[in-house]
């Protein structure tokens, strides 16, 4: 579920979200069923980075994605960078204050 509430600062969450995960990241991904894959979205849904092919860009891969219903739980799917996706969550909920929790699936 993006989050899409008035009172998230969406840049500061992007800022974040290159700090701890590189600059290529960004969290304004989103699905888009109709093609199947995901696109660069208007609000913080998804974290993800492009996919590339040399110079073309062939949607994102995406390593998380907020859900629940106000986007307090960060589903992470790379075990690997968990360390990374602890020290997000904690700095979100510092600089944020806001509640967020870490699912890691993976």
């Amino acid at each position: 579920m993006p989050l899409q509430s008035k009172d998230v600062d969406a840049k500061l969450i992007d800022d974040l979200v290159k700090k701890h995960f590189g600059s290529e990241f960004t969290c304004f991904v989103t699905r888009n069923h109709a093609r199947g894959r995901y696109v660069k979205g208007d609000s913080p849904d998804a974290i993800g980075r492009p996919r590339r092919v040399l110079v073309l860009q062939l949607g994102y891969e995406v390593i998380g994605q907020f859900r629940g219903d106000n986007g307090d739980v960060l589903e992470f799917y790379r075990d690997t960078d968990e360390e990374r996706a602890r020290a997000f969550v904690e700095e979100y909920k510092r600089t944020m204050q806001r509640d967020l929790r870490l699912h890691v699936i993976g």
